[in-house]
């Protein structure tokens, strides 16, 4: 009895540490008020928080890999899922996770045109950036159509899956408009 008490005690005092790094971290002033004209801003103060962009070009960067990292998540979700027995239910997801997978070879090239901007070739990369990234969201937007006449709860998984991801491709794509438009 006397060695489980300490160990509880040491266990509650190492959760409490952690989870003081785990807390949100607050967003930047540039980060809540550019987030505050996006189309989502609540997705995106909580998706650019952490990186602590500091110019309009690191926030397009940093919207844009985080809408990569969401798109490609949702889409490795998809094709862990269990499968619904329908053959044509398979069929529909397996093309949802396809369409997110190119989603997001799509942000990837946007994010590394981003990465590597130059002031001679400026207005064409970010014109690159700004295609790759509206390439990305017809593909989520495809991805979605395809799913909602399918139901039960794998479909409302997906749909939140891909809607998240959507969310966070718009507001990349509002932050890559926003740069082009004031070069």
């Amino acid at each position: 009895m006397l060695t489980v008490l300490p160990l509880r005690l040491l266990l509650l005092v190492v959760l409490t540490f952690v989870s003081g790094f785990s807390a949100a971290t607050p967003p930047s002033s540039l980060v809540a008020s550019a987030c505050a004209q996006a189309s989502y801003p609540s997705v995106c103060v909580r998706t650019l928080a952490p990186s602590s962009p500091s110019t309009p070009s690191d926030l397009a960067l940093a919207a844009t890999s985080a809408s990569h990292s969401t798109t490609r998540g949702a889409a490795a979700y998809l094709r862990r899922l269990t499968l619904p027995q329908p053959p044509s239910d398979r069929a529909t997801f397996r093309d949802c996770a396809n369409l997110l997978s190119d989603a997001a070879n799509q942000l990837a090239r946007a994010a590394k045109e981003l990465a590597r901007l130059n002031p001679n070739t400026l207005r064409s990369q970010l014109g690159d950036a700004q295609t790759w990234a509206s390439a990305a969201m017809t593909d989520q937007d495809m991805c979605l159509r395809e799913i909602t006449g399918l139901s039960g709860r794998t479909r409302d998984a997906v749909v939140a899956q891909v809607t998240e991801a959507s969310h966070v491709t718009s507001n990349a794509l509002y932050f890559i408009t926003r740069v082009a438009a004031t070069r």
